[in-house]
């Protein structure tokens, strides 16, 4: 089951927190979770089992390009599908949105995630040199994707 993380849903964003500090090394807070939520150009899900948040994104949009700013999968969840079925409704959202492409960010030393990305259609498109902090930083690649075209005549009207 798919929730959507509104700044109403404190139980469901205090639960997202606590997997941002199990997860990344720079971890969103509850303050900022909140606040992500509330910006009119994003849209931020949960995937649950049992009421238990097994996943989550949350993502930027501007007219027609959508920005994974976060997406995780709990540990004990992983390589169950929930990463895939996360992407798959991310998808839905985008394409009900009239985004045709979404980008995303990735350190170059997670290659279970460039490996997830790949397997779902994404492809490498660039580098940023020494973006992610740490001794030395790191670098992030650059990852997209193009959505399929959404049939004449059924285009929704994108919130811009």
């Amino acid at each position: 089951m798919f929730r959507n993380i509104c700044p109403e849903e404190e139980g469901l964003i205090r639960e997202t927190a606590l997997m941002e500090q199990e997860i990344f090394p720079d971890p969103w807070s509850s303050r900022e979770i909140a606040s992500t939520a509330a910006q009119k150009q994003t849209f931020c899900m949960a995937a649950l089992e049992n009421e238990e948040v097994q996943g989550y994104f949350f993502c930027y949009y501007v007219l027609d390009e959508c920005e994974i700013a976060r997406i995780a999968v709990r540990a004990s969840c992983r390589r169950s599908g929930v990463g895939r079925r996360l992407l798959s409704e991310m998808e839905e959202k985008c394409s009900s949105l009239g985004i045709r492409r979404i980008m995303l960010e990735v350190r170059e030393s997670n290659m279970p995630a460039i490996s997830f990305y790949r397997k779902n259609g994404f492809v490498t498109e660039g580098r940023r040199r020494g973006y992610y902090p740490g001794s030395p930083p790191e670098d992030a690649v650059l990852m997209g994707k193009e959505l399929p075209a959404v049939p004449t005549g059924t285009e929704p009207l994108a919130d811009v």
